[in-house]
């Protein structure tokens, strides 16, 4: 037997985990989010989107709400719905509720006006992660 079989049946443990790296590796592979997604596609073209673009124009749309001081957006496709993580600081005399009420409309409303994504929303997920201070006024 050559060195290499000897190495392999010598130490199942090793082998094991090379396996188990090796199929973690394919179902990332497998599995993971595309670059860029289709908007709209006719005879004369197709229209995409890249993810990180998508991310910055929702950040935006949270970041012009009052109250809000920064976002951080995360969306994940799953079959043909979108859902969508959203992470605020905020300031102080941020009204939560309305806030909530107010982003989940207005994504929802990119989602289907803007971008023309006739697919599911999924839940919009917002979870507040940090409160900046009031800016001073003089």
């Amino acid at each position: 037997m050559s060195i290499l079989s000897d190495f392999w049946i010598n130490s199942p443990l090793t082998t094991l985990a090379v396996t188990g790296g090796l199929a973690l590796l394919l179902v990332l592979l497998f599995f993971r989010q595309p670059k860029s997604l289709p908007l709209a596609s006719n005879d004369s073209g197709k229209l995409m989107i890249s993810r990180r673009a998508l991310h910055r124009m929702v950040e935006a749309c949270c970041e012009n709400v009052r109250g809000v001081a920064a976002a951080n957006a995360s969306i994940n496709i799953r079959g043909e719905q979108f859902n969508t993580r959203l992470r605020l600081k905020i300031r102080p005399e941020a009204k939560l509720d309305a806030i909530q009420g107010y982003l989940t409309q207005e994504i929802t409303h990119i989602y289907r006006e803007n971008l023309g994504l006739t697919s599911e929303i999924g839940p919009i997920e917002i979870k507040v992660v940090g409160v900046i201070p009031a800016e001073p006024s003089f």
